[in-house]
């Protein structure tokens, strides 16, 4: 497997994550796998964002032009 993030912005990137955060993050330890498919994002742990990737702006970006499905995680 590649780099799902390549050439695309990733989601740290994108949901402006300061340093401290994305770096402790396993979508940013996991670049293979889009942040959707990861169990525990940062968003979740910190932030308390419940996960319904439907509506987020980094899944909906990116979900559309790949093969990866939204996996129940």
């Amino acid at each position: 497997m590649g780099d799902f993030w390549k050439d695309k912005d990733s989601c740290w990137k994108l949901m402006d994550c300061p340093e401290y955060v994305y770096k402790k993050c396993p979508a940013y330890s996991d670049p293979e796998r889009p942040c959707w498919e990861v169990a525990y994002t940062q968003c979740e742990i910190l932030i308390r964002i419940h996960k319904d990737c439907k509506y987020c702006k980094v899944y909906r970006l990116y979900n559309k032009s790949t093969d990866y499905p939204m996996s129940k995680v």
